[in-house]
């Protein structure tokens, strides 16, 4: 499948093109109706199609590459007497070894009219840093990497937790948007305080007493 990919990226004369499809899908995570995404990447929202059949193409062969889902639904019409029509929705596929890397393709930076926000754009031939990334190349800006970790240490400031929270969070987040499976957050007790509190209430009243009398010995 990569094969064939990387065989497609170089087709592409615009490659801003499938770079922002890939962006757009990435960042919605979930399905996305083909209307919404017209709308979204379409000339009148100032995207980088200006034609849907354009769109359609580049969809359909990602299908066919298996990087996107692809499911065809019928939305019943509140109007009993209205027409149903089959509406498509489109969703990346997680699981291809490109969608981990799709984020490659982005700039960050500050923007220059409030340095606490960030921006972020195309780099340069998107697509060939794309495919350098999945191939391990060494010329890939190692900012990526430096980046990443401010973000976890920007992250856990903020919010005053640890690196292993804030990854907890992020995981949190990718789980409730169905990108990642859920997992459970590992939460610290302290094993004192719980022995304690699990000890019965006549246990720890009774906590340095001595020895019960028994009855024998009133005897």
């Amino acid at each position: 499948m990569l094969d064939e990919f990387r065989r497609y990226c170089s087709l592409q004369r615009d490659q801003s093109a499938l770079a922002s499809l890939l962006i757009y899908l990435k960042r919605k995570g979930g399905w996305v109706q083909l209307n919404q995404i017209w709308k979204d990447l379409g000339p009148s929202s100032g995207g980088p199609f200006w034609n849907q059949t354009t769109m359609m193409n580049k969809l359909d062969k990602l299908e066919r590459l298996e990087v996107i889902s692809v499911d065809r639904r019928v939305i019943p019409s509140p109007r009993i007497e209205a027409k149903q029509k089959a509406n498509t929705f489109c969703r990346l596929n997680h699981l291809t070894p490109i969608a981990p890397h799709i984020f490659s393709m982005l700039k960050v930076s500050r923007r220059k009219d409030d340095e606490d926000r960030f921006t972020s754009e195309l780099v340069e031939k998107p697509l060939d840093h794309l495919l350098c990334r999945l191939a391990g190349d060494p010329r890939i800006d190692p900012r990526v990497d430096r980046e990443r970790q401010a973000a976890f240490e920007l992250l856990g400031e903020v919010f005053g937790v640890d690196e292993a929270e804030v990854k907890a969070m992020i995981g949190e987040r990718l789980a409730s948007r169905g990108i990642a499976a859920p997992t459970k957050r590992k939460v610290k007790k302290d094993r004192g305080k719980k022995m304690d509190t699990e000890r019965p209430p006549e246990s720890r009243s009774q906590k340095g007493a001595g020895p019960a009398e028994s009855p024998a010995d009133d005897a």
